[in-house]
């Protein structure tokens, strides 16, 4: 008998065996151990868990190269060799990269601004950062008058002049660090979506507890980085170029990189914060021209998707079932796309358990289009799980996990913008089952996880009222009509590449990579018909 074959018939006795009436293949040595597994699947074992000094060892191989991780540059490889090359030393197996090439923009990044700047007559202005994709111009720059931009402006009013795109007003007081967590957006200074929860750590450290997401918008460019349609409007009509005013202080906005991400264009933009801001209006208003340079480079570069597999029992059978654990691997900050590492950390865990006490597969899908032009759907061709869709043929759950170890920022009449010793607000969304529910508000107990709310969306939460969206690539879950669990920090200061190394809380990452960890356990083991997400508005008991 050669080797194929007796293992051929080996599997089928086993088979064989494991269908048999009263037969039982397990021992009680054997039930025991299988026992302790389980155990260590659902209550974290922290002598099995990543330490914050690996953690924070990772995100200092992430941080080594200086830029962002934007696909395909020197720095994004880097943090993917690292991913990679830890991923399979913790046994992960069929590892394979989707490749494609794409044109990525670059120009210096902050502090270097050598490669971008503003004039108004003799006076130099000082920049925050740069519109990401958005062309370039000589080395002299553009010159044009200054013109306020108003919505329904014509064509002929924009020609050949450069757009001062004012997204919040550049004058009044500062946003207090300690505004009312339910102050309007106009006092919180922008747009934010609160929500209700299920449940809320140290809700003593919230203004309002029913509603904490409000304080995530005191600080966050968010919702008003992009120039959105208006860009087309401009680019249409001819303009220059684009100086986009923020209300928000320097320290704030330099550095920031576009999110959206918008797809390669030709309208050369400059963010300005609001001290710059007041200025430019100022010149605008009295036609006054500028001068605009923004020197930026197209090179072809190449890019992939990563996929592996953290074998369970029962893998490379029909009897195979496995949990999706999908993050991005693209942005600017030490945190915006460090759920490679969570992955990481989650993964490394539950390699300490023998194949055979793991009851599923771990998938793991590292994207690379978040921050690429146009984002995920520029690219929806080249998503290998898109075109290949017998990847999740086998998926039972999922799982998406971003922005992890984030601390919170603050800013005050009397203060600077700085980094506080706070955790950042986050999010543990799961699909609208009570059970889940359940595992979510104990995980994050029994793991001390600081400042995180758990919601579940489309349903009442606590005080009867709606828990908001699903936010980040967890949300595959629901697109799946799978049970789905995902988390997520807030986003204050790390849109920014000036969110380097020291703005990680390496201690409350671990506590993160826990509490999704053991998440990740009880969906080990659980039944399919006790987790399924109930219809819409319903919470599932059980």
């Amino acid at each position: 008998m050669t080797q194929i074959e007796r293992r051929t018939f080996l599997r089928g006795l086993g088979a064989a065996i494991a269908l048999a009436p009263g037969v039982s293949l397990l021992s009680a040595g054997t039930a025991r151990a299988r026992a302790s597994a389980d155990l260590r699947l659902t209550r974290i074992d922290r002598s099995l868990l990543v330490t914050a000094e690996e953690a924070r060892a990772w995100h200092a191989v992430k941080d080594s190269m200086g830029g962002p991780t934007i696909a395909g540059s020197p720095s994004w490889r880097n943090f993917l060799e690292l991913c990679e090359r830890e991923l399979r030393a913790c046994g992960v197996v069929d590892v394979f990269r989707n490749p494609w090439r794409y044109s990525r923009w670059s120009t210096t990044e902050w502090p270097d601004d050598s490669a971008w700047s503003l004039r108004i007559g003799d006076n130099e202005v000082r920049v925050a950062s740069y519109g990401c994709n958005s062309g370039d111009t000589s080395e002299n720059g553009v010159t044009g008058q200054l013109v306020l931009y108003e919505e329904g402006m014509s064509a002929e009013a924009l020609r050949g002049k450069i757009a001062v795109v004012v997204k919040r007003p550049p004058t009044g007081p500062v946003p207090r660090a300690d505004a009312p967590a339910n102050a309007s957006p106009s006092a919180q200074g922008g747009n934010v979506r609160t929500g209700d929860y299920e449940f809320l750590s140290d809700p003593d450290t919230f203004s309002d507890p029913q509603v904490p997401r409000t304080e995530g918008g005191r600080l966050s460019p968010f919702g008003q980085m992009g120039l959105g349609d208006d860009r087309e409007v401009l680019e249409r009509a001819g303009a220059l170029g684009a100086l986009i005013v923020l209300g928000l202080s320097y320290d704030a906005l330099a550095g920031l990189y576009t999110f959206p991400v918008p797809p390669l264009h030709q309208l050369p933009t400059l963010y300005l914060d609001r001290g710059a801001g007041v200025a430019v209006v100022e010149a605008a208003r009295g036609g006054e021209s500028a001068t605009l340079r923004l020197l930026g480079r197209t090179e072809e570069s190449e890019t992939y998707q990563l996929f592996a597999y953290l074998p369970g029992r029962h893998y490379g059978t029909e009897r195979d079932e496995q949990i999706l654990l999908i993050t991005h691997t693209d942005g600017p900050s030490i945190s915006q796309d460090n759920g490679a590492l969570g992955i990481l950390g989650m993964v490394q865990y539950l390699s300490h358990l023998a194949q055979s006490e793991r009851p599923r597969t771990l998938l793991v899908f590292l994207d690379c289009r978040h921050y690429m032009p146009g984002m995920e759907r520029a690219f929806a061709s080249q998503d290998y799980a898109a075109q290949n869709p017998e990847v999740y043929q086998k998926v039972f759950a999922a799982m998406g996990i971003e922005h992890l170890g984030q601390m919170q920022v603050a800013e005050g009449q009397d203060e600077p913008y700085h980094l506080t010793s706070t955790p950042e607000l986050s999010t543990v969304w799961v699909t609208r089952n009570q059970r889940l529910v359940d595992w979510a508000i104990r995980a994050v107990q029994e793991n001390r996880l600081r400042r995180v709310q758990v919601q579940c969306p489309g349903r009442p939460g606590i005080h009867g009222g709606e828990q908001g969206p699903w936010y980040g690539l967890g949300n595959i879950a629901n697109r799946l009509g799978k049970p789905g669990i995902s988390t997520m920090g807030s986003m204050t200061g790390y849109w920014s590449i000036r969110a380097r190394l020291d703005a990680l809380d390496a201690g409350h990452f671990v506590d993160q990579v826990a509490t999704m960890t053991q998440l990740c356990g009880e969906l080990m083991l659980a039944e399919l018909a006790r987790i399924v997400p109930a219809d819409e508005g319903a919470p599932a008991r059980g």
